[in-house]
């Protein structure tokens, strides 16, 4: 498969993150990613070929119908939403005209740690990541693989035991291909909308930012006083619980 491609997508296996004692994932087991719709046939063998067989679409019932996954034999797709449809600040229902300003991203990022529905959904797709009786490899995915995948990836991370930097780093990959993303939305919009403030706020807010990220890790300790506490209290995840995902799932 081209490397293009594979950017384009954001997908990354997480195994290539260490941890500050050196210990990693086993390689080719947890994967996050973009949008799969109309995957190329060479994507569609990628995924074959790491063993993939569970795929979690953290998308609205909306955005799947609109632009659903390529379906796959042997894989089980789960739709598991963490945002409201009305919350998602940018559609795209009707060329550049389905445009309309974003949300305030800090904002959004908080709110995807602090409200119900997100937490549950998170809960949900958490659950079936660290299900110790699921068979292949995993991937969760959304539209950019940014934000919602940001969130749950950060979240699986910590639980793991990764330090904030390194989710943050891993996090701000994901400007290769939403940085490129947004400088074409941003010029179609000023230039044949004459929108320059919308088109500077849809730009923004198709950036992977470290604020975005840490307004996430502010809100969590807000709630439950550190992102541990979080973990504890909001998720669920008790120490013993904690301590046997490292044990099983880190190397």
């Amino acid at each position: 498969m081209k490397h293009k491609e594979k950017i384009k997508r954001n997908i990354r296996d997480l195994s290539y993150l260490p941890r500050e004692d050196g210990k990693r994932l086993e390689e080719g087991m947890f994967f996050r990613s973009g949008s799969l719709y109309k995957a190329s046939p060479r994507f569609v063998s990628y995924i074959k070929d790491k063993g993939i067989k569970t795929i979690i679409d953290l998308r609205t019932p909306g955005e799947i119908a609109k632009k659903p996954d390529i379906k796959i034999d042997g894989i089980r797709y789960i739709e598991i939403p963490i945002l409201k449809a009305e919350t998602i600040g940018i559609t795209h229902e009707r060329g550049l005209k389905g445009y309309k300003a974003p949300p305030h991203m800090p904002t959004l990022y908080e709110g995807l740690v602090s409200n119900e529905e997100s937490i549950e959904g998170i809960k949900k797709a958490l659950k079936v990541i660290f299900d110790k009786d699921r068979q292949g490899a995993v991937l969760w995915h959304c539209t950019a693989g940014k934000d919602r995948v940001g969130i749950l990836s950060a979240l699986f991370l910590l639980i793991l035991g990764y330090e904030e930097e390194t989710v943050m780093g891993d996090y701000l990959l994901s400007n290769a291909p939403s940085e490129k993303r947004g400088r074409k939305y941003r010029r179609l919009i000023k230039y044949l909308l004459f929108k320059k403030e919308l088109s500077e706020a849809v730009f923004q807010a198709m950036l992977a930012k470290r604020e975005y990220l840490s307004s996430s890790f502010a809100a969590m300790e807000r709630k439950d006083g550190s992102i541990e506490g979080y973990i504890a209290k909001t998720l669920g995840y008790s120490e013993q619980e904690i301590g046997d995902i490292r044990k099983r799932l880190l190397g």
